[in-house]
């Protein structure tokens, strides 16, 4: 990639300022349009129908859905500070030549803390009766950088783990299972998959009900994982006897929904990934991929098969 007739133009759609984005890249030889952060789609139209850069918007509040990356005139990478990237249609992208890039694993050990501080509150504060985590069987619906993290956590208590994944993998002191098995055995089930068209509404009232009595429910992926309604309802009949979450479908949550209301529910505002560090490691991450890009080399871990 050259830029001989002017400086590339990077437009921000994440809360970062002109100076942290000019660090990121490394120059001051850009043109930077940093967004207000209403979620205005008129504003994210204007912003990057002529941008070289896109940094996407972690928060969510700009949408990058198809009609938004067709109107990118001369965009040539996408970068999506975060790991989930389900709100970036990346399908589009590959469709005009855009390579869209993530941050895998930075925000793993954050995320991991999360969950096992909120299966211990929710063991201590939300069930009616204190279990230790060490005498617990958990199960991970999924097995990738979060769930690794969880799995060395919670074997530090003493508990089994066991897991759900396309393929055995190589996970020490672990049982890969099917879904019905996990679902029947697991005292505690953890979701950490991606959020794509075949996992979403993946658990509703046909999992719930399979569930083992007194089983708690974690989500610290996605919110679109879950039928909403049906966990409320569940909930509500005490199968999941409890549940830990940290996203919704939609986000925020609405302050009417009856998740509110709820004894047997944690909720926390999708803050399971923010920490000092993680933060630190994303922005390491994108850094490096808005450096190699203005050199004109290839960016890092893309997940849309654009080289």
């Amino acid at each position: 990639m050259t830029y001989a007739n002017s400086d590339p133009v990077v437009a921000c759609l994440s809360a970062y300022d002109e100076a942290l984005v000019r660090e990121l890249a490394g120059t001051d030889q850009l043109r930077i349009r940093i967004a207000s952060g209403s979620g205005d789609r008129d504003e994210l139209h204007e912003l990057v129908r002529d941008a070289d850069l896109v940094i996407a918007d972690a928060a969510r509040r700009y949408l990058l859905d198809r009609d938004a990356i067709a109107a990118m005139k001369q965009c040539r990478f996408i970068q999506q500070p975060a790991v989930g990237y389900d709100s970036i249609d990346v399908a589009q992208a590959a469709v005009q030549g855009i390579p869209v890039a993530n941050t895998p694993g930075a925000n793993a050990p954050a995320v991991a803390d999360w969950v096992l501080m909120a299966i211990l509150n929710v063991l201590r504060n939300r069930t009616g009766l204190a279990n230790e985590l060490g005498a617990l069987r958990i199960g991970l619906v999924g097995m990738g950088a979060v769930a690794r993290e969880v799995s060395k956590r919670a074997q530090g208590f003493g508990a089994e783990v066991m897991y759900v994944a396309r393929r055995p993998l190589d996970v020490p002191n672990t049982r890969a299972v099917p879904l019905d098995t996990l679902l029947a055995e697991a005292d505690v089930i953890s979701l950490h998959l991606p959020l794509t068209a075949d996992t979403r509404g993946m658990f509703g009232a046909v999992e719930f009900k399979r569930m083992k009595p007194g089983a708690i429910l974690v989500n610290s992926a996605r919110g679109g994982l879950l039928d909403t309604d049906a966990l409320i309802a569940g909930l509500r009949e005490g199968q999941p006897a409890a549940a830990a979450l940290d996203v919704f479908d939609p986000e925020p949550l609405d302050p009417a929904s009856p998740l509110h209301d709820l004894s047997n529910v944690y909720l926390t505002p999708h803050i399971a990934a923010n920490s000092h560090q993680s933060r630190a490691r994303v922005r390491a991450m994108v850094g490096e991929n808005l450096r190699r890009v203005l050199a004109g080399e290839a960016p890092l871990n893309v997940v849309n098969s654009v080289s």
